[in-house]
Formats: C-alpha cells, structure tokens, sequence
C-alpha cells in the first residue's frame, strides 16, 4: 500500500464482506519516518506529543496488540450475496433482496474469550448476534425459522459479519499498513490506506482478489492519550459500486467483557453453506 522504501508481509487480515461471506486482508509492514508519513511502519518504541506522526501510529498500534476488550459499533452496507442472513419475517408477494446488507450494530468484544454481543440492526430488523467459541449465533424474528422453537442461526465463522474489527491485533495490522497518517491536534491521527496499492506487498492472488470488496481507500482517525494508548478509532469507508461502505468505530478499550450465554442445541438451527 504505496510505494513504501522498505516492507515485511504481515499474516491475513479477513475484512467486511457480504453476509455470511467473508472478504479476505493481507497487510503489509514498512518502514519511513517524518511528521507527514508515507508508507506503512514496523515496530513502535513508545509515542510522545512531540514525536512524528508515524511513531504515533506505531505507539497506538503495539497498544492494540494487547486490547482485550473493548466497543465495537458498525453502520456498514455490504454487497448482498448468497448466503445472506434473513432475520425479518417474508412479505406476501414477490420481494427482491436489497442490494446490499445494512449492518447498525454496537457491542462488547473479549479478544483473550472470543466471547461478544452485538445488538442492533439487520436491514433494519432488530437483532442480536452473538459470537462465541468460532460460531455466531444470529438472533431470528418469529416466521423465518425452517423449525418451530429455533430462535438463532448458527453461521460457523465468528468473523461473519463483523470481520477484521472485531480482532485489535488484526487492526493493529490495518493501521500499519498505512498509505499516509498526519497529525491533526495533540492526540488525533488521521491517515488513508490504499487497496489498489496492496498486490505490491501481497504475495497470494486470491488475497488480493478479495480486496475488490472493499473502497478503494480506507480512511482512518485514531485518538490516544497522553501516553499514546488509543482511546478511539474510527474507519470510513466511502466508494461507488458493489464495495462495502460506511463507518466503523472502536473505543472503550479495557471495559468489563459482555455476559454471553450460548444458545443450546435446541434453540439454533445452521445457516446455509454458500
């Protein structure tokens, strides 16, 4: 992502894609300097006020690496596809599917349990998902269970609507990977990422395939405090065609993790493969 003097390929990073479909992420590392930064960086020694924007970015992202838990609140349209989830009861007569997926969610994520809960909307039905142990578990309006007494569809990848924002490390990733980052005020960065730019960093096509999904840039701000540890993140997605779109926010790292009952054998029934 730009023409970065120096880079280290950094592991997958799976991003929004349509329901329960997945888009998939690789970023890369690389290494620059200066107040106004260009091209993604590696290690981070620890940030202060007068230090350059890109150490900064560095200091922010080595603290995400040891979030746990934290908000996540998601006002996203996906792309529609095969598969999507359908929570509100069917309508008499033909009805097309939307176009895309409207994703307006927000809830509490453990990284160290893999355990959150996320309330909602879903095209604008009222919904709950929970994630838990690789599996997310999305609430059901009485009508459009295949059985009666199932209350939650069960899609087998805990990254199904959510994707990368739902793993600070995996963020963490994201914001290394950066096109450009500039210091707005004490305390806030901003700074793009440019999909178009990553085949020059990502070695495995199909990886790079998926990037198609996405805008072609990702704007980002990031807040921190006084000791560089990010209080929030904001992503902004913004482009035309069948990309995801929308905003994406994580703050309130360290709050107490959600209170998460699985749903039993009885109440679930399994999404469709596709």
């Amino acid at each position: 992502m730009g023409r970065w003097s120096a880079s280290v390929r950094i592991r997958r990073l799976p991003i929004l894609g349509p329901l329960p479909a997945r888009s998939a992420l690789v970023v890369a590392v690389a290494a620059t300097a200066g107040a106004f930064g260009l091209g993604g960086c590696s290690s981070s020694p620890p940030a202060t006020a007068g230090e350059s924007a890109t150490t900064q970015l560095q200091q922010a992202a080595g603290s995400l690496d040891a979030t746990k838990t934290f908000k996540l609140t998601v006002d996203t349209h996906v792309p529609n596809g095969p598969g999507a989830v359908q929570t509100s009861s069917p309508q008499p007569g033909p009805s097309p599917a939307p176009s895309t997926e409207s994703i307006k969610m927000s809830g509490t994520w453990d990284a160290a349990t893999g355990l959150a809960r996320m309330d909602g909307t879903l095209n604008s039905v009222k919904t709950t998902i929970l994630s838990a142990s690789g599996v997310e578990y999305v609430s059901l309006v009485p009508g459009t269970a295949q059985s009666a007494g199932k209350k939650w569809l069960k899609v087998d990848d805990a990254n199904a609507t959510f994707g990368d924002f739902c793993n600070p490390q995996l963020v963490a990733q994201l914001l290394r990977a950066y096109h450009e980052v500039r210091l707005v005020a004490s305390g806030h960065l901003s700074g793009t990422i440019e999909t178009a730019e990553a085949d020059q960093h990502i070695a495995d096509p199909n990886l790079v395939a998926s990037l198609a999904g996405l805008p072609p840039t990702l704007r980002f701000d990031v807040w921190t405090d006084g000791s560089g540890t990010p209080t929030k993140i904001e992503f902004a997605l913004a482009g035309a065609g069948a990309v995801t779109t929308g905003d994406v926010r994580l703050d309130s790292f360290g709050t107490a993790p959600a209170q998460v009952s699985v749903p039993t054998i009885n109440e679930v029934e399994q999404a469709p493969v596709g």
